[in-house]
């Protein structure tokens, strides 16, 4: 159930930024020629012409010499417009992979971000492999990959979060150029020598007022020490001294940068990571500015990132500084420069200057950055998937109502939608084997989650009241701990049980309820515990093979809601419609299912 008309778009932009890369390339080698011609030619007519003292020659090659400068420039520039369409081009191709359920072999899981009670994200694939976080996530940085792991958790429920992060996901799925735009220039980030915790530390340095500065006596001598082998240098140009009070100058200055480097390394060095990473924060925040947002949302976003006093002038005012550091990787000129002008002084000083100025621009700039790289890739859903907004009430009294709701990671184009209006209390949901119980359990809850969120639903409609989300689906043993597979299921349906006490609305996913246990005691087991999770604030929906379980009661006595799926035969073949009927469910397949296996039970004594 896939949008055609945006998977056509998507196309069209891939096959362009193809395109105008080839297009690049050749331009880029055409570049690669020239300056190598320009080089060789230059250096041999400068040296030609000294040589052979022919001033028209050395002429022509130092001409030659500065273009090839220019032309490297020029190579410098057109490499990054490859780079940035290279990004843009894979972006098309991975939300295209996306749309064509080619998204499993996509390396980035979120499978990390699990933590050991996240049973929710792990039951309804929200995260690790072949999971909803694979296959929408465009968030390259640190910050937007945990933020957006976070959101799928669901360890956030503030509701006019939700309702502004909602707005946003609206305007931005109305953007696929921004969305490609956007999810490529981060892509551009991913550099192995810039650690994520270096960032980190770099924002607690820009947002740390006692950090930074240097002490008064450094921003004397940086004046004097400079100064006199300055005035020794001239001396001796004019003939007044001799040039080894220079050369003294020279290596005293070199030797007290050197030995006094870790003052000015405590200023500069958080610098590195940005230096790093300058001209992709550069290309992310320019992306940011040229679009104008409606919603609140994106509104605030724009004006943390790119606004009067945003990130962006922080990273401008930052252009001049970086280039400086870079000095810093040329060994030779950076000695030279230190002993001749205390390069590492100045260059703090610089440092320090901007830091006071733009330091609370830049404190919670990649947050920023990360939390608008979460909402791309939830307007993702959208973009990709035939949506409706949902409707989320808070009323103590809760409710369900989902039409035509479909699993958004089941291939597209077999999967079935299935209808179903559940209130408080028990709901058990019967059927075969393969039939589509477990299936049903979770697109009712990646659908929450997505309704939760303020991302589109996979549905026609959908409307749910707010609550707390339990599951009980993936449950395996824990040998290290001693932990049994039924022993696990226990201690799941335990924090259910803790949580009814809060008397706050609560939905319970029960699958296959106590398997790891035999007959008897499952179905005494499981009508305890059922019935006792039971509440008018609560809904327990619960999948089971166990016909006993149709028959229970709810709290005031009513009897619980059935539902059931179901097989048929097709030319003696075992054939499914994963559609949800009312009522509990007459028929079982074990025996079918275990002949198309190869199993032939019915002749075995």
């Amino acid at each position: 159930m896939i949008r055609e008309d945006s998977l056509k778009k998507i196309e069209e932009k891939q096959q362009l930024y193809s395109q105008q890369l080839q297009e690049e390339k050749r331009s880029e080698g055409t570049i690669t020629l020239l300056r190598a011609i320009t080089f060789i030619a230059g250096f041999c007519l400068v040296a030609i012409g000294i040589g052979d003292e022919k001033d028209a020659l050395w002429i022509v090659g130092v001409a030659l010499l500065v273009a090839f400068v220019v032309l490297i420039r020029c190579h410098n520039k057109l490499d990054m417009k490859v780079k940035r369409l290279s990004a843009r081009r894979d972006t098309c191709e991975r939300i295209i992979a996306s749309f064509q359920d080619k998204w499993n072999d996509i390396s980035d899981s979120g499978e990390e971000f699990i933590g050991d009670e996240d049973y929710f994200a792990k039951d309804v694939d929200m995260l690790g492999f072949n999971s909803l976080y694979q296959k929408i996530n465009l968030a390259h940085t640190p910050k937007g990959r945990s933020r957006l792991a976070a959101l799928f958790s669901l360890r956030e429920s503030d509701v006019k979060e939700r309702d502004v992060r909602q707005e946003a996901i609206m305007e931005l799925m109305e953007d696929e150029d921004f969305i490609i735009d956007y999810s490529a220039s981060t892509s551009l980030l991913n550099n192995k020598k810039a650690k994520s915790d270096s960032i980190d530390e770099f924002a607690k340095y820009c947002g740390d007022k006692s950090k930074g500065t240097l002490p008064g006596w450094a921003k004397v001598i940086r004046f004097i020490f400079p100064a006199l082998f300055w005035v020794a240098f001239i001396l001796w140009l004019c003939g007044v001294t001799h040039y080894g009070f220079a050369i003294i100058a020279f290596f005293v200055n070199l030797s007290i940068t050197i030995l006094t480097r870790h003052i000015t390394d405590g200023v500069i060095q958080p610098l590195y990571v940005m230096c790093l990473l300058f001209e992709g924060y550069m290309d992310v925040l320019e992306t940011v500015k040229k679009n104008e947002f409606k919603s609140q949302k994106l509104q605030q976003l724009y004006e943390s990132l790119c606004g009067d006093k945003g990130s962006y002038q922080a990273f401008k005012a930052l252009k001049g500084i970086s280039q400086a550091y870079n000095i810093m990787y040329n060994p030779v000129l950076h000695q030279v420069l230190s002993a001749l002008l205390f390069w590492d002084y100045q260059l703090a000083v610089a440092v320090s200057s901007w830091k006071k100025k733009y330091g609370e621009n830049i404190a919670g700039c990649f947050d920023n950055i990360g939390e608008l790289e979460a909402l791309v890739s939830l307007s993702l859903v959208g973009v990709i998937h035939q949506c409706s907004w949902g409707e989320l009430t808070y009323d103590d009294k809760v409710s369900l109502k989902a039409v035509d709701a479909y699993h958004p990671l089941i291939d597209q184009t077999r999967v079935v939608s299935n209808s179903a209006s559940i209130d408080s209390g028990i709901t058990i949901i019967t059927g075969s084997n393969m039939s589509g119980k477990t299936t049903f359990l979770r697109t009712l809850a990646i659908n929450l989650a997505l309704l939760y969120m303020g991302a589109p639903v996979c549905a026609k409609e959908f409307k749910s009241s707010y609550m707390k989300i339990f599951t009980s689906m993936r449950v395996t043993d824990d040998v290290a701990h001693g932990i049994s597979t039924f022993y696990a299921e226990i201690l799941r349906i335990k924090t259910m049980s803790e949580y009814k006490e809060k008397n706050q609305p609560m939905l319970c996913l029960i699958d296959e309820i106590f398997k790891g246990t035999n007959s008897a005691d499952r179905i005494v087991g499981a009508k305890g515990v059922i019935t006792g999770l039971a509440a008018p604030n609560t809904m327990v929906m619960v999948s089971t093979h166990d016909f006993e379980l149709c028959a229970l009661t709810n709290e005031d006595g009513s009897q619980v809601t059935n539902y059931h799926f179901e097989e048929y035969y097709e030319d003696d073949q075992l054939k499914f419609d994963y559609k949800i009927k009312d009522g509990r469910c007459t028929t079982t397949n074990a025996r079918a299912i275990l002949k198309m296996a190869g199993f032939d039970i019915e002749n075995k004594g």
